[in-house]
């Protein structure tokens, strides 16, 4: 399978995972990842798979093509991943770029539908952040990298004595950071969909603005400071300002309960806002 495949260009090389694009004679252009077994990065990769098989192709999330997850004692695990076009948001909001109303709306309705998803299955994304989504030509998002999803169903990888968890520095909310893995549900996700929705909009993540890259400034601030109110054109009523703060609320028991209490909320507030 991996002999099929041309061109292939490196995008991420070092450490237990390298990441190339690639063109395969089936299918087309895609995504190839090789992991090196390094602790437990063997059984990460296989949770990963896991994790995309949960999602049917109606939903915004690359699927997985091929992989050698099943032989036995190879000296690297593979897959092949659906490419997806466009940049991710990352490159999108350091090329200047901001969003509007209207794209707020479309990322939030593609994200929480898929946090949705995620919970009825179990899992908890635990990486959501702006390079991890794509946006697509078509200005559609989607979630990339399931590497450190937890499965609440499986007995968690993370040492439970460790003082902190898997998590990305002005991502992860503090029942995450700080390892607290009773507490890590799916509230963890919409922390941070918060978190990038307030970056979309002001081009800024506000949990590493003015801490000069100390990370215990960023968890202090994480710890005690919720997103704060934006002014959004189109929100007349600061309805869609007042769902991100909550989203984004540093206390685990203001955020929605669940997903779907999510959707509710965000569903009814629309009717509210002036979009294009």
């Amino acid at each position: 399978m991996i002999d099929e495949l041309e061109n292939i260009t490196a995008i991420k090389v070092g450490g237990q995972k390298e990441v190339f694009s690639a063109n395969h004679v089936d299918y087309g252009s895609v995504i190839f990842k090789k992991i090196f077994p390094k602790s437990d990065s063997f059984e990460r990769a296989k949770r990963e798979i896991r994790a995309v098989s949960l999602f049917n192709q109606d939903l915004k999330v690359p699927r997985i093509l091929a992989h050698n997850c099943e032989e036995d004692k190879p000296d690297f695990l593979w897959f092949i991943e659906e490419h997806i076009g466009g940049l991710n948001l990352r490159d999108t909001i350091k090329s200047g770029r901001t969003f509007d109303i209207n794209q707020v709306v479309r990322f939030l309705d593609s994200m929480l539908t898929l946090t949705i998803h995620s919970e009825n299955h179990q899992l908890v994304h635990r990486d959501i952040k702006p390079e991890n989504i794509m946006v697509d030509p078509d200005d559609e998002f989607w979630l990339l990298d399931f590497g450190i999803a937890r499965h609440l169903d499986l007995d968690s990888l993370t040492k439970s004595d460790d003082p902190f968890g898997l998590f990305t520095v002005g991502y992860a909310s503090s029942e995450q950071f700080r390892n607290y893995k009773k507490e890590i549900d799916i509230r963890a996700d919409l922390f941070s969909i918060g978190v990038v929705c307030y970056e979309m909009l002001l081009g800024q993540n506000f949990y590493l603005v003015d801490v000069n890259n100390d990370i215990f400034r960023v968890l202090k601030k994480l710890e005690n400071s919720s997103l704060p109110p934006l002014r959004i054109d189109g929100d007349r009523q600061f309805q869609l300002s007042t769902f991100i703060s909550l989203l984004g609320d540093h206390r685990r028991n203001r955020r929605p309960k669940t997903a779907q209490e999510a959707k509710i909320i965000f569903d009814t507030l629309k009717e509210t806002l002036t979009l294009g």
